[in-house]
């Protein structure tokens, strides 16, 4: 049986009249991912979140009520919450409280199907959690202190040594299979280039990686499907293309860069192709396209060797076409935009053209 779950937000930002709707229709996509069936939305506006319970003191008991009201077994916050609060919340709640990182720690944990990719995520997971860890143990050991080096302080220690001895178990494993991964990367620049599409979940990436290298690989709408990275050869076989993690909103860098594998594939591109959606609402194509930018320059340095492929244009007139490409190119200034149709095939050999443009001058 499905679980119910209590979702939240403190927003900031007074001008915010939308934005955190959008927000929490992406944690609650998340969670409904994982099963879980969200029934009730909390939505608090303040300067700042409250150190203790992230929420003022009365929203909180508005909260409590409300557990009991929908009988939930699980509140589910956007904003992400350090460890005090995470305990102070539960202690007050009385039922388990995640934030959004946690969320997707968890999809990540269900979509993972190969070893580096389970590793990564078991090792984002320790580090997330050792902080909390470390505070719960430091309140139950603290009384057993009774004086220096007491027995509470040894158990205190020994609790934080073993979860770091896992944690350096795992990113050694990770280590090695890396440099194996980084040698085949390195092998394939010997004969080609490798380009990478990247995107927010559902942009169609992986709908263009099957219609531009001919395969039929698994197409779904929830998030995270492709959290191991596809390469199939395109434009003659001297070129590898690759389909990578999609993005969410917020997508907190700490789980992108645990993903070190996709960072190399970023890293070696000559290219990289945006995938945007066009069919979506032009307020949150901007967004989203704002968002996917801020990563992409954050993880690579720049926006150099950058396409946006605005997908999707099949189900849209002219008007609305010519808007959104205005729209893209006062956003993203000199990147060019290539608008195509992963489904219909139109614009493909346009965005081709524009890959091996940016190839050519990247070897020129």
């Amino acid at each position: 049986m499905s679980t119910k779950v209590l979702t939240g937000i403190v927003k900031t930002d007074v001008h915010d009249h939308w934005i955190h709707r959008v927000r929490m229709q992406e944690l609650e996509n998340l969670l409904q991912a994982l099963g879980f069936i969200p029934v009730h939305r909390i939505v608090q506006a303040r300067r700042k979140p409250t150190a203790s319970y992230v929420f003022g003191s009365g929203k909180v008991e508005e909260i409590k009520e409300a557990i009991k009201e929908h009988d939930v077994d699980l509140f589910a916050i956007y904003n992400i919450i350090g460890s005090r609060q995470k305990w102070s919340l539960e202690d007050r709640l009385g039922v388990d409280v995640v934030d959004r990182y946690e969320v997707t720690l968890q999809i990540f944990q269900k979509e993972a199907k190969d070893i580096l990719s389970k590793l990564q995520i078991e090792l984002a997971s320790l580090r997330k959690s050792f902080p909390h860890v470390k505070f719960r143990a430091s309140l139950k050991y603290k009384r057993a202190r009774a004086g220096f080096k007491g027995g509470g302080e040894y158990a205190y220690h020994r609790t934080l040594r073993a979860m770091q001895k896992r944690i350096k178990r795992r990113r050694d494993k990770i280590e090695k299979l890396l440099a194996i991964k980084e040698d085949r990367i390195l092998r394939r620049l010997e004969n080609g280039s490798i380009v990478v599409l990247s995107g927010y979940y559902n942009a169609g990436k992986t709908s263009l990686f099957n219609a531009l290298t001919g395969l039929d690989k698994p197409v779904s709408d929830a998030p995270f499907t492709t959290l191991s990275s596809k390469y199939a050869s395109i434009m003659g076989g001297n070129t590898y293309l690759v389909d990578t993690i999609g993005f969410v909103l917020d997508l907190d860098p700490r789980l992108l860069h645990s993903f070190r594998l996709n960072l190399l594939d970023l890293e070696y591109s000559g290219a990289v192709v945006l995938v945007v959606d066009a069919s979506e609402n032009p307020e949150l194509m901007k967004l989203k396209l704002n968002e996917g930018l801020r990563l992409l320059k954050g993880t690579r340095g720049s926006l150099n060797s950058l396409i946006i492929a605005l997908n999707k244009i099949d189900g849209l007139g002219e008007h609305e076409l010519l808007s959104r490409i205005d729209s893209i190119g006062e956003q993203a200034g000199s990147v060019p935009c290539v608008p195509i149709s992963a489904r219909s095939g139109e614009g493909l050999e346009d965005l081709l053209a524009a890959i091996k443009g940016e190839l050519s001058y990247r070897e020129s």
